[in-house]
């Protein structure tokens, strides 16, 4: 019998930063603390979140997850509202099994 596989779900956001200039590695940072603050470290493992992809200029992006977390890490993210001194505000736009569904 083999390992069983994790079905994964992905999130299409959008970040609302009134201008600001957020970078990926800020974004993912904030999001992870989130997560680990909110939830802990075994459900923050669990989540298995990744940045599928990020644009920078246009602050939209993909995220990818455990699909059994997928609320929690909606709710973690949506909890995040200041990075680097800038007011920010998550917006799920889509979730999907796929990422070529989410286009």
């Amino acid at each position: 019998m083999g390992v069983k596989r994790t079905r994964r779900r992905y999130v299409l956001f959008q970040l609302h930063s009134g201008g600001a200039r957020i970078e990926e590695k800020e974004l993912t940072s904030a999001l992870w603390n989130s997560l680990l603050s909110i939830y802990g470290e075994l459900q923050a493992a669990d989540s298995r979140l990744y940045m599928v992809e990020y644009d920078e200029d246009r602050n939209t992006g993909i995220l990818q997850c455990n699909a059994s977390l997928l609320r929690p890490i909606i709710t973690a993210a949506s909890l995040v509202h200041v990075i680097s001194g800038n007011p920010v505000c998550f917006e799920p736009r889509k979730t999907a099994g796929t990422i070529k569904s989410l286009h």
